[in-house]
């Protein structure tokens, strides 16, 4: 179990909003090693701005299984959010398989923040599901086919599809069940199409890496 509170100030310079702010996010994780299964609970909100009348916030939720941990086999997420989604760093390096946090389209396909914001209700904004099968490579590497589909404002939509390669850390020492420990590579190569429902789908090709450090 782990929980995280942040505080923290910002500056807005765009075509919308501008000037100073502050905002607060909290973070809840569990995570039950032997059956694979992990939940993340985050959530942010503006608590004051500079603009009058300025209002942001949103939240997430993520349920996430992988029976077979680290050896492969199954792996499952679901995720829905609220409100408004992450932006500049924060979607980099949320970013998972897809370029919708990368190209400027994190807030919907077809969609604006006030209309995101301001859906009523307990229907998420936005839904993604992610199914995929890992396969223990010689040498400690896996590679997983996956497929992700997400649900963007209203009627927009993105699908993924392709492979994962992640290269794992060393064996820790004292870990007990001998968890990979120090930096892991993760590289996706994927196609992708989105659609907002009003414009022709839009097609792709990407190649998406990131490291973390465990």
């Amino acid at each position: 179990v782990r929980a995280r509170f942040e505080l923290g100030a910002r500056y807005d310079r765009g075509d919308a909003e501008t000037g100073l702010g502050a905002e607060a996010g909290a973070e809840f994780g569990f995570a039950h090693m032997s059956s694979g299964l992990s939940v993340d609970a985050r959530g942010r909100t503006l608590l004051a701005h500079q603009k009058d009348q300025f209002r942001e916030w949103g939240a997430s939720f993520a349920v996430r299984l992988k029976p077979g941990g680290e050896e492969g086999g199954l792996s499952f997420s679901l995720e829905p959010s609220w409100g408004e989604a992450a932006s500049g760093t924060q979607a980099l390096w949320q970013a998972q398989a897809g370029l919708g946090g990368l190209g400027g389209q994190e807030r919907g396909v077809g969609g604006t923040a006030a209309t995101l914001a301001d859906a009523p209700g307990w229907t998420p904004d936005r839904l993604a599901m992610e199914l995929g099968w890992g396969f223990v490579l010689p040498g400690g590497a896996q590679v997983a086919p996956f497929g992700r589909w997400s649900r963007e404002g209203a009627e927009g939509y993105r699908l993924n599809a392709g492979t994962r390669w992640t290269a794992l850390g060393a064996p820790g020492e004292h870990e007990g069940e001998g968890a990979p420990r120090g930096p892991q590579l993760m590289v996706d190569l994927f196609g992708e199409q989105a659609d907002d429902g009003v414009h022709p789908a839009q097609r792709r090709i990407g190649l998406l890496g990131r490291i973390a450090f465990r």
